[in-house]
């Protein structure tokens, strides 16, 4: 349990770095701290915000029920190794998708021809100009912040990748899942859930399967159908 634990040593403290990163994409809101401090922000705004940031704290508490299902199942001596995958879990994850998976989840704008309907490509490191609405028009059907819509999407990309390490229990060395989480948070999880509710080619009417688009009812497909797929890869 003491190794496991200073394996995660590291992978916290880059986590810890990263959050100094985090004040650059203060830029992303500066449109719309101008549009409170005029009073035009909108009156519903920072009531639908505050709701999605508390669903996206309920969603995270689900890392807490993983960890209490999989650590049931180890047996003691794995116990540690298990604390550290939830830390890998939520910090690489949070890293990834902040940096470059939110962008191929729910970016809009073409890039280097490469159509919208398979990956998005605006909104690396949360960095956006104008109205957020405008930059990620998939996600504009409500008009709270894009922050704290990504934080809602980063909790269920995070549970995605629960569902990977639990099948993975005792089968996997840790430093293979700290590659995995990588890959996983940055392109699988970010590509998959474009397709399904980030305007990629399965949700949209006119491209898709579907004469009316795929419907993805609370990520069935987006979370667990991809974490299941990798967990029996």
């Amino acid at each position: 349990m003491r190794s496991s634990l200073k394996r995660a040593g590291p992978v916290a403290l880059v986590a810890m770095l990263a959050l100094l990163a985090l004040p650059a994409s203060a830029l992303a809101t500066s449109n719309d701290l101008k549009q409170a401090v005029d009073g035009t922000l909108g009156d519903t705004v920072p009531i639908n915000t505050l709701w999605i940031v508390i669903a996206a704290v309920f969603v995270l508490f689900m890392q807490a029920g993983f960890a209490m299902l999989e650590i049931g199942f180890s047996r003691g001596k794995n116990v540690g190794t298990g604390v550290a995958k939830i830390l890998t879990n939520l910090s690489i994850a949070a890293i990834c998708y902040w940096a470059v998976g939110f962008a191929f989840a729910f970016g809009n704008s073409d890039v280097l021809g490469i159509s919208e309907k398979l990956i998005g490509s605006n909104g690396f490191f949360l960095q956006f100009s104008g109205n957020g609405a405008e930059a990620f028009p998939v996600m504009g059907l409500s008009d709270a912040l894009v922050e704290s819509k990504f934080l809602f999407q980063f909790a269920f990309c995070a549970v995605s990748l629960a569902i990977v390490w639990g099948s993975t229990l005792e089968r996997i060395k840790y430093g293979a899942y700290v590659i995995y989480a990588i890959v996983f948070a940055s392109i699988i999880y970010p590509i998959g859930s474009h397709w399904v509710f980030g305007g990629g080619w399965l949700q949209n009417g006119e491209t898709g399967l579907l004469p009316t688009g795929m419907q993805d009812f609370a990520g069935s497909t987006a979370v667990h159908l991809i974490g299941a797929a990798h967990s029996s890869t």
